[in-house]
């Protein structure tokens, strides 16, 4: 991981194109790639924060005239900070996110009798996948390892998963 870090950080040049292209850099002044790189060139480690709202969408490295791997980076420094048990608050709505995928299919419950009304009343109100359609989708997801990796991260438990 740590080759990856240095390789491709070292290729950064601090044009500041991927974060003018970076549509969470311009929302908030908190995530900046230039600035993650800059840290790591530096061999700093960048603010936790930061590399939890990169969206890895890729703009970055598509605008980048040296074409570093920036969301690459971010994923090596998400899993070094996973291991090393430093995550963020961040980290808990991937996981509650995650948990509901795993367990409904989709990624978020209606919390409110408010809001259920509202969709039934809006005909936003989507019914739940079958529970067929479940099963089949937590198959796949274990086949690709998705199952354990979220075990691993949550200690083991899984909220009374199926």
């Amino acid at each position: 991981m740590i080759n990856l870090l240095s390789s491709e950080s070292s290729r950064c040049i601090q044009c500041g194109s991927c974060s003018s292209a970076c549509v969470v850099a311009r929302i908030t002044r908190s995530y900046n790639p230039r600035r993650i790189l800059y840290d790591i060139k530096l061999g700093r480690e960048p603010e936790e924060r930061a590399i939890w709202l990169c969206l890895r969408c890729h703009t970055c490295e598509s605008r980048c005239p040296n074409s570093v791997k920036i969301p690459d980076i971010i994923g090596v420094l998400r899993e070094e900070s996973l291991e090393a048990g430093r995550e963020s608050k961040a980290v808990e709505v991937y996981l509650d996110i995650s948990e509901t995928i795993f367990s409904e299919g989709v990624t978020v419950l209606p919390v409110s009798g408010e809001v259920k009304e509202f969709k039934a009343e809006s005909g936003l109100d989507l019914p739940f996948l079958p529970q067929e359609v479940r099963a089949e989708l937590r198959k796949i997801m274990r086949s690709v390892g998705f199952e354990d990796r979220l075990k691993k991260i949550t200690g083991g438990g899984l909220s009374g998963r199926g």
